[in-house]
């Protein structure tokens, strides 16, 4: 972990209210799992008072040499409004990589991503991750869903990948009409993955993390929460978590990717 002044490589819009930020920063990050996280501050902002987390997207190479990490955000609130409006060349402060990312293993052939809108965002980087351990990529799938066409993201970056894609959206404007589990278990009818890795809203994560449990299969979830430090200190990010002898975990330290068959998600809100 490390808290440093980056600079900004570029800030340019993803999609609709979503943007890409390259940050050029220090070679710890080249050694950073997916599912690992960063947070952000402004330094000149003195609102919002508090460090916001983002999820790495991906690493930054060129020719093979680490240059700095990827975030993919959405402007939904103050300090992404501000941090949209950030120019290439602004400084930022980072803190990172933070918490645990998902495992990554040579044994992990044929495993099934799921991702709900902005929840996409770590699983760029896990799949670069799984290839990179020897999974073959044809033998992935990714199933990306959102409400509408505007909130499913980065589905050109898995395909150039060469995994396969299934798209869904609430309202039909793209890919199949439905809720992305729904493509998960329809995938589930003719293929056994042997693990299932989730990131998006926490009502999405209890679905899939059921769909697995049913199936008998591995299955890990990256919890998007409110972080108030990101460290452990303020203990504000608390989960149930039967690993815990208080039956409680935190995510910015126990995770933010955790074994589902460990975590109570239904109560969460």
């Amino acid at each position: 972990m490390n808290q440093e002044t980056a600079e900004i490589l570029w800030n340019a819009p993803a999609g609709a209210s979503v943007y890409r930020i390259g940050l050029s920063c220090g070679s710890e990050y080249a050694r950073a799992d997916a599912g690992q996280f960063a947070t952000l501050r402004l330094p000149e902002e003195s609102s919002p008072l508090l460090r916001r987390p983002f999820s790495i997207h991906r690493l930054i190479r060129n020719d093979g040499e680490f240059q700095g990490i990827e975030i993919l955000y959405k402007r939904v609130g103050e300090f992404t409004r501000k941090l949209s409006q950030a120019p290439a060349g602004r400084r930022i402060d980072i803190l990172g990589p933070l918490g645990k990312g998902f495992t990554v293993t040579a044994s992990i052939k044929r495993p099934a991503l799921v991702a709900g809108g902005i929840g996409v965002a770590p699983m760029v980087f896990l799949a670069e991750k799984l290839i990179q351990a020897g999974m073959a990529s044809d033998g992935a799938v990714i199933c990306l869903g959102g409400r509408s066409a505007d909130d499913v993201l980065c589905a050109p970056d898995f395909q150039a990948m060469g995994l396969k894609t299934r798209i869904t959206s609430e309202d039909g404007s793209i890919g199949e009409k439905g809720r992305v589990t729904e493509a998960l278990s329809d995938w589930l009818k003719d293929h056994s993955p042997d693990m299932v890795y989730a990131c998006g809203p926490v009502p999405m994560l209890d679905a899939v993390s059921k769909i697995a449990e049913k199936q008998d299969i591995a299955c890990e979830v990256s919890i998007e929460t409110v972080m108030a430090c990101g460290v452990g200190a303020c203990l504000g990010c608390a989960i149930k978590d039967t690993r815990h002898q208080s039956g409680y975990g935190h995510v910015c330290i126990d995770g933010p990717v955790f074994n589902a068959a460990r975590l109570e998600l239904t109560d969460r809100h």
